[in-house]
This record gives C-alpha cells, structure tokens and sequence, in this order.
C-alpha cells in the first residue's frame, strides 16, 4: 500500500464521519435551497427593510418636498393640480407601499415591482386604504428595465429608492427612466453606494456580490454598484445629490452594515 493510499485511509478513519456530516449538510441545503431563499428574503423584506424605511423618513422627507411644488406636462392633470408619477420597486411584499404615504393627494400612480401581487395588495389588500389618496393609474409587473407600456415624455416623476441594486440591467432601466420622463420632469432617488475603495467592507461588498452569494439570497440586490455613476452618464439636465450614512438601530445590523452608505438626489430631465 503506497503512502497516499495509507494517508487517505487515515483521513477517512479519523475524519470520515465529519465528512459524511458534511456530505448530508450540503445534499440537504441544496435540495432546500429555494426555501431557505425564500424565507431568508421575506424576512430582509418584513424585517430589514421595513426599519430602513423608518430610518430614511428624514431624508425622505426632505426629497419628497419636491412633489410639492411639481407642475404637470399632462393638460388635463395640470388643470386638476395633480401630478403623473411612476415608482419603480414598490415593495409590497406584506409591508406599506413605504413611499405612497409621501406623495400628494391624487397624484396618477404607475407602480412597477416584481411582485406578482401588487394590484391585489394595493387595491384589495388590508393596507388599501392607506393608499386611497393616489390615483392607481396602471400597475406594471417588472423591475423598470422595459417600460415599453409607458409611452415617451409620459410622467412627471419617477421615482427609485434602495431598488437599483437588484434592476436586471441597470442601464436599461435608466435609460427607460429617461425616456419616460417629460422634458423638465423630475428624477427622485435614494440609492446604496459602496464604501469606499481601499476598505474591508468595500472587499465584502464585492466578493458578496460577484460570487453571487448575495443577489441569490436578497432579490437580486448587488452592493457593489454605484448607481450614481451611470446616473451621470445617461443624458440628465441637471443632477443635484449628496451622500450620507444611514445610521441607527435595526435587528439585522449585518445588513445595514454592508448597505449604510447612500445617495439622493434630483435629476431633472
């Protein structure tokens, strides 16, 4: 018996149930993997994002006063002091449409979220009422990629927060907020940014990311891209944006860790 032959043997004697352990573990994770995706993802949607949204109302607040002074391209919505706005990742998976509650009476909603019941929930749901003060002008299953639907120079608003990170392609999605918008119209986001280059979390970021770890467990979200980046190259007026740091308690700190830095700002068509 050569001394390989003999090494092998002492591993599988000595080790031989640890591997066999590891051998059921990982034949049971991966028959399980779905579910495991699932409720890990449901529980980032009803519990992470949720206290983010809380988090941001500040700053939410102070972008959404833009609405405000809004004036539509839309004659007849013009005429009725309203305002045509279309969101991009509403995120109503048993929690509020955390934005709506932000925007001014009888705005014309055009919801987009991949959630497959998002009419149901917004115009059904146990929540439906809070959201009686907008219009629900049409509701779009997608991630904003292909807004083929909404015609050119359409809406007035468009708005984005935390959802870029997991859009199918980011670029397109951009574009298609572009085009969509009516000349003057307005750009609101809130976005996660890496950190910065140089830094531990920055690594993670990445290698969380392109292994792909990260977008398999939590909808597709990607930490290592910088929407601010190709904001500036899609053909915008104007863009005006801070960053900041998100700060305070929420029960999954590892997440607010690797997603703490972000970026708002307007962009004018």
């Amino acid at each position: 018996m050569s001394i390989s032959d003999l090494w092998v043997r002492d591993v599988i004697t000595n080790y031989g149930i640890y591997l066999f352990i590891f051998i059921l573990a990982a034949i049971y994770t991966w028959q399980k993997w779905p579910h495991i995706r699932r409720a890990v993802y449901k529980s980032y949607l009803t519990g992470f994002e949720v206290e983010c949204a809380e988090l941001l109302s500040t700053y939410k607040d102070h972008l959404f006063e833009f609405l405000e002074h809004i004036i539509s391209s839309d004659e007849s919505l013009r005429s009725r002091n309203c305002i045509r706005l279309l969101e991009i990742g509403v995120k109503t998976v048993t929690i509020t449409g955390e934005n709506i509650q932000f925007y001014p009476y009888n705005t014309h909603l055009i919801a987009v979220d991949r959630n497959l019941e998002l009419a149901d929930y917004l115009e059904n749901g146990n929540h439906s009422r809070q959201f009686s003060h907008v219009t629900i002008e049409s509701i779009i299953v997608g991630d904003g990629s292909y807004l083929d639907d909404v015609p050119t120079g359409y809406v007035d608003v468009v708005v984005t927060t935390r959802s870029l990170c997991s859009v199918a392609s980011l670029q397109s999605t951009l574009h298609e907020i572009h085009r969509v918008l009516a000349p003057g119209g307005y750009y609101l986001f809130i976005e996660h940014i890496p950190e910065s280059e140089g830094t531990f979390i920055r690594w993670l970021q990445k290698v969380l990311s392109q292994t792909g770890i990260w977008p398999s467990l939590f909808g597709g979200c990607h930490l290592d891209i910088n929407p601010l980046v190709h904001i500036k190259k899609v053909g915008f007026d104007r863009i005006i944006w801070n960053t900041f740091t998100l700060e305070g308690y929420v029960s999954q700190r590892f997440q607010l860790i690797l997603s703490r830095q972000h970026v708002f700002g307007v962009a004018i068509r």
